[in-house]
């Protein structure tokens, strides 16, 4: 059999579906679903236990994430990785101008956002470590990193020194993210700090842009930061319910989608080996 080209966040996240749905698997039966070598998914279990996502045991693995609330931001960067690289690549062809001021929030889909950045003049303001990681390997722009205490589950600093550095800047475009999304109350994270950054972004921007992948419909957590009347656009996946479209467009949001290459051959090569020993 041909192996297709997989980079080592394709085969996480691949892991993570895995082991999410299954609970528990086998280095073997994991390596002739991904068609890799069964040292190959010892080094990428290895990085997954070292992030807290999965328990080895002797010959396989099982996923442990699940006992938190929300995932920590090492787990969400694998989760729905095919949704949010194709969200961060059309709001980054369709929305970044030379010499644009861009606000980047905390957040996986955000960082996808980041990682397809033209290389022009750009001014970021991020408060984001992931995000400030990925600009600051480019000299062409100008990164205002907001400083405060570090949220360590989303992977950002916030607190008074953030929101009062955002109360000086003036950002033309704003690329939000949010953990859930109900169309009668609104955005919502777990994060009490980071939510009030993400209020502070928003009140700093002229235009914001919700970039979020589907399965954040529908889903709600304790700290609501704003209504859907604060957001301009939504760009998420054509996974998004006709009926949830509807009651978001309701209330003024210009909503694009984007269609996710998500590989095929994990839920393929599933159905042929269920009969494979565990």
């Amino acid at each position: 059999m041909k192996k297709s080209r997989q980079t080592a966040s394709d085969r996480h996240a691949q892991l993570i579906e895995l082991l999410k749905r299954r609970g528990y698997c086998s280095v073997v039966e994991m390596s002739q679903l991904l068609n890799v070598s069964q040292m190959t998914i010892r080094r990428d279990l290895h990085i997954l236990h070292e992030k807290q996502i999965v328990e080895v045991t002797y010959g396989g693995a099982r996923f442990i994430a699940s006992k938190q609330s929300e995932p920590d931001f090492d787990i969400r960067t694998h989760e729905h990785l095919a949704e949010k690289q194709a969200i961060g690549k059309l709001a980054a062809k369709l929305f970044i101008e030379e010499r644009d001021v861009i606000g980047i929030d905390s957040g996986s889909t955000t960082l996808e956002i980041v990682r397809n950045l033209p290389n022009i003049p750009l001014t970021i303001v991020t408060h984001s470590l992931a995000a400030a990681n990925v600009v600051a390997q480019n000299r062409r722009y100008s990164l205002i990193m907001l400083g405060g205490v570090l949220q360590h589950e989303a992977n950002c600093l916030s607190g008074p020194q953030a929101i009062a550095a955002l109360h000086t800047l003036y950002i033309n475009k704003l690329f939000l993210s949010t953990s859930g999304l109900l169309p009668s109350d609104g955005l919502s994270c777990n994060n009490l700090p980071d939510a009030e950054v993400k209020q502070a972004l928003i009140s700093s921007a002229r235009q914001t842009i919700l970039c979020m992948d589907s399965s954040k419909v529908g889903r709600a957590f304790l700290a609501r930061f704003a209504t859907l009347n604060a957001i301009d656009i939504l760009i998420t996946d054509n996974g998004i319910s006709n009926e949830s479209r509807e009651a978001i467009e309701q209330q003024q949001v210009q909503i694009l989608t984007v269609s996710a290459e998500v590989p095929a051959s994990l839920p393929e090569l599933e159905l042929m080996r269920d009969d494979v020993a565990v």
